[in-house]
Order: C-alpha cells, then sequence, then structure tokens
C-alpha cells in the first residue's frame, strides 16, 4: 500500500504541511526516546567497576553481596557508593544515567533540607516530588511511554478489527451484512465504565486487561467508515474487471479495496491515539487504570487534585497531556487535509 502512486503523493502533500510534519517528528522522536528512558532515567547505574570486574545493574540484577554487602536483595546503590569503604578506593566506581532518579525512588535524601514530600521544583528535582518523594519529571517520561505504548497498540487494535469486520460487511452484504450489523450494535449498548469495573473486579486491574477491554469496542465507530467505503467501492467497474480476471476475493479486499479505503482509516488514526491517551489519563485520575506503582499522568494530577497548594503535580503532566493532544491533532488535520481528494479551498 505504502508504494502505491496515489498514497505517495498523498504523503508528499502531507511532508509540505510543515506544521503536521513537525508535530509528527516531535511525537514520533520523543517516543523514541521514551523507550530508552531506562538508560537516561534511573537510580540504577549504566557501569560499575568492582574489584577489576564490570558490572550493568541497569540490564542485569546483581545482589548485595556481589558488591561487599551481607544480603541476597538488591541494592541500594547511592548509598553505598557513599558508605560502603570499598567504593572509596579509586579503582572501584559507578556510573549512573544524567538523571539519577527511579520511577519509583523515593527521593527522601536527595530534598532540601527542611522540606518534605511532595516538594516544590529545585535544581535536583526539576519537576518536583510527588507525595512520596518520587521525582515528577522520571515519573512524566515513564508514564508518557506507558500512555504512548498503550495508544499505538490499542490503534493497531482498533484499526485491524474495524478493517476486517468493516471490510467483511461492505464487500459481501446481504445476511452477513444485516447479522454483523446487528451484532455491532449490541456491543456498542455495553457501557465500556461498567465493562472496566466488571473485567477488573474478575481478572484485576493491569496494562494487558485494560487493553482488550477497550479494544473491545473501541472499534466499532471505525468499522461503519470502513463498511460504507468498501460498500462504495465494490460497486465501482474496477471491481467487476478483478472479478473477470478470476481475482479472488481476498484478492480483491487486500489488493485492489482496502488501499482505496484507506482515507477515513488514516485520518482517524491521531484521534484514535488523542481520545486513547485522554481516556487511559482519566481512568487513572478515577482509579479505574495502570495500578500503581506505574507511572501515569492521570495518577499525578490525582495527587494535586487531593494537594491544591502542589501546583507541580497538575500543572505539569496537565501541561505534557495537552502538548500530546495538541501535535497529534496537528497530525490528524495534516493528514485529514492530505488524504482529502478535494482541495482545501481558502475564502479571502
Amino acid at each position: 500500500m505504502i508504494l502505491n502512486p496515489a498514497i505517495q503523493r498523498k504523503l508528499k502533500k502531507f511532508q509540505k504541511n510543515r506544521r503536521a510534519y513537525l508535530s509528527f517528528h516531535l511525537i514520533l522522536w520523543t517516543y523514541v526516546i521514551s523507550l530508552f528512558s531506562p538508560l537516561l532515567l534511573n537510580n540504577k547505574p549504566l557501569l560499575v567497576k568492582w574489584e577489576g570486574s564490570l558490572y550493568s545493574p541497569v540490564f542485569f540484577f546483581y545482589a548485595d553481596k556481589t558488591f561487599g554487602g551481607q544480603y541476597e536483595t538488591e541494592p541500594n546503590y547511592k548509598r553505598i557508593l557513599k558508605e560502603r569503604e570499598g567504593f572509596q578506593s579509586p579503582g572501584n566506581w559507578m556510573l549512573f544515567p544524567p538523571i539519577p532518579f527511579g520511577v519509583n525512588e523515593d527521593n527522601l535524601e536527595s530534598l532540601e533540607p527542611g522540606s518534605n514530600p511532595p516538594s516544590a521544583p529545585t535544581k535536583n528535582h526539576w519537576f518536583g516530588t510527588d507525595d512520596r518523594g518520587r521525582d515528577v519529571f522520571t515519573r512524566i517520561v515513564y508514564g508518557y511511554r506507558l500512555a504512548m505504548t498503550f495508544s499505538l497498540l490499542l490503534v493497531l487494535t482498533e484499526v485491524l478489527i474495524a478493517s476486517i469486520v468493516g471490510g467483511i460487511q461492505g464487500y459481501f452484504g446481504g445476511s452477513l451484512d444485516l447479522v454483523l450489523q446487528r451484532l455491532i450494535e449490541i456491543l456498542s449498548a455495553i457501557p465500556f465504565l461498567y465493562l472496566i469495573l466488571i473485567m477488573g473486579s474478575f481478572f484485576g486491574r493491569g496494562f494487558l486487561i485494560l487493553l482488550v477491554t477497550y479494544g473491545f469496542l473501541s472499534w466499532i465507530g471505525l468499522s461503519y467508515y470502513m463498511r460504507g467505503e468498501f460498500l462504495r467501492l465494490r460497486a465501482l467497474p474496477f471491481v467487476d474487471s478483478a472479478r473477470t480476471m478470476g481475482a479472488s476475493s481476498t484478492n480483491i479486499i487486500l489488493r485492489h479495496l482496502l488501499p482505496n479505503a484507506l482515507t477515513p482509516l488514516i485520518t482517524f488514526l491521531p484521534f484514535i491515539l488523542i481520545s486513547a491517551i485522554s481516556v487511559l489519563s482519566a481512568l487513572d485520575f478515577l482509579g479505574y487504570g495502570i495500578p500503581a506503582p506505574n507511572p501515569s499522568w492521570g495518577e499525578l494530577i490525582g495527587q494535586g487534585r487531593e494537594r491544591l497548594t502542589a501546583w507541580w503535580l497538575i500543572f505539569f503532566p496537565s501541561f505534557a497531556l495537552f502538548l500530546t493532544i495538541l501535535l497529534s491533532a496537528f497530525v490528524g488535520e495534516g493528514l485529514r487535509d492530505a488524504f482529502d481528494p478535494k482541495e482545501k479551498v481558502e475564502y479571502l
């Protein structure tokens, strides 16, 4: 589909929209960088030199005994760096990430003297700390990675199901279309929040449970557009030509109809992404989303609601959410203009 000349022309038109193209790259590269956040924001060292050997705690687990301790538990690397005598010698050292704060680390030792969590932004903690002393900037970055991963997986799930169901309805029509449409109407009547509560009570709250539950219903709206596109395209002459040449239904759907039905599919992708991020943040804010101690923008905003004087708990995650939604909307607007068959007309 990407090699299709018509698709390539539309993608070139999208590239000419500087605002949309720049927004796309900002979202893409910030997400790629967030995937490597354990190498950039972590309270575990990237490398440890101990007694002539190199260790990498950010990738592997090492017991405290490995570095001269007494226990089999994971060591507090910052504490042993300061307190253990072996690390005072020149041959032993630790290399920490640029931002040496863990996503669930209580940074009570690095707070300003006399301050208690949640603490305001300082030179050590740029966005302050939350109610447990955890670095807010670190949790925002990890929360961004979690939200984007959840949203992208949901987008793929929704597009796949909507394309299959809507394509089958639109291409074959008749009784099959009627039966599937009645089933879709039944599914669309299920309250989403009640379904989340029921699934959570049976299987517990988690990333996969939330993804399956939301994906179970979120594809319905997009399937209507795919059904309409297939109904329109199947009556065109090129479909009859493909049939007379002996092409199978699968071949016609995948090679001829689907590439030409991509307009609603592609233009809705950024808005599906926005919806998924917003729903996840709202569920986390209400306490029905990803369980603690996973980082979440909604959970941070919920902390700010309980502590209105801690303005940084509301401002920074809300601004991150606003910026992500805004950039995604710019991308969606650019894709809509690029894939719209009608030229955009400006009236003076």
